[in-house]
């Protein structure tokens, strides 16, 4: 019998037997008193339990993102870094590239390391290995908080945003500037941003009475590459939109590039909104209209909830929900088009 079978038979995590063994404060005087009744009812002392703990306090925390290049991601990781700071947490960053194997590979080393908790973007909100290998840790005692994506059948902590209401201001917005045409270029919909944005641009669609054309629905991989095929594709066809909603901020980046190279002029012959602010555009003062939302205060609120997480990992999962919001810049409007 391990520190495992002593915290399943209690009912507890790993890191509260932990605690309970070393005379930590922070458990329930009532908890302590169950924990203890088991370790004494299975035929162990305090301390011949505390030899086979396989869960040690090390300091370390995880993080893993699908995409660094992403300045949404890289900005989340500052606001997790300034709050680990602040609390002597030192972080660990993997990169998966929105590959499952990676992610699969850098939960292991978690594990194989010790760390004390992991913040976690799923590649694929359905990948059932991910979901398993995320359970077994918190059974162990290592804290989890997924970050702006979820898991089908799991139950953790997270931080997310409001993917489908953000989404369908930015086309209810189009729609009252007088549009009709309007394209949407997707990200992949089996992770929660892919899927709710494109959930959202559907129900806007839908209450305005404007028929979904599937044509104008063209789906790329987040990144700016695969968005720039799909614009160019719109944009040649035989009937082009007259506005463009792109799903992440490298998409819109790729929409960008696409509309240059071909003396495309935002505003006058396209209108064009994204979802994600992109800093370098405002420093130059480029007037591309976003749904927003602060991804250093995810980042931040993503920490604070992980050490809610190793402070008390008997407190029930909770979901923190980050508002979404439009910031007009011009880029949504069209010369010639009426206002409904």
């Amino acid at each position: 019998m391990n520190i495992s079978d002593i915290a399943k038979r209690a009912g507890v995590s790993t890191a509260t037997v932990s605690r309970v063994l070393n005379d930590s404060a922070l458990v329930k005087a009532k908890t302590k008193e169950l924990v203890l009744a088991v370790i004494e009812e299975c035929g162990y002392t305090p301390s011949a339990v505390a030899k086979s703990l396989s869960v040690q306090a090390t300091h370390n925390v995880g993080v893993i993102f699908p995409d660094i290049e992403n300045p949404f991601f890289s900005g989340a990781l500052r606001g997790i870094s300034h709050v680990a700071e602040q609390s002597l947490y030192n972080v660990f960053f993997f990169n998966t590239d929105e590959t499952v194997w990676r992610e699969h590979n850098f939960l292991n080393v978690v594990r194989a390391q010790r760390l004390d908790g992991v913040i976690i973007s799923p590649v694929d909100g359905r990948d059932e290995t991910t979901r398993a290998l995320l359970e077994e840790f918190e059974r162990q005692g290592i804290a989890v908080v997924l970050f702006d994506r979820c898991l089908k059948g799991g139950t953790f902590s997270s931080v997310l945003t409001e993917n489908k209401n953000g989404t369908r201001m930015a086309i209810r917005q189009l729609i009252a500037e007088g549009h009709r045409k309007i394209a949407i270029i997707e990200g992949i919909l089996s992770n929660t941003p892919g899927y709710e944005r494109t959930q959202g641009y559907l129900q806007a669609m839908e209450e305005a009475g404007i028929p979904i054309r599937k044509e104008y629905m063209l789906q790329a991989d987040q990144k700016s590459e695969l968005a720039y095929q799909a614009t160019k594709t719109l944009m040649e066809s035989s009937d082009p939109p007259t506005a463009v909603f792109a799903c992440n901020n490298m998409m819109t980046l790729g929409c960008l590039r696409y509309f240059t190279e071909k003396g495309i002029v935002i505003g006058r012959d396209i209108s064009l909104m994204g979802f994600d602010d992109i800093e370098t555009l405002r420093l130059i003062d480029y007037g591309l209209s976003v749904v927003n939302r602060s991804e250093r205060e995810m980042g931040q609120l993503a920490m604070e909830v992980l050490l809610e997480r190793l402070k008390a990992p008997d407190q029930a999962v909770r979901t923190v929900m980050v508002p979404s919001y439009l910031i007009l810049r011009g880029s949504e409007r069209l010369s010639g088009l009426s206002k409904t």
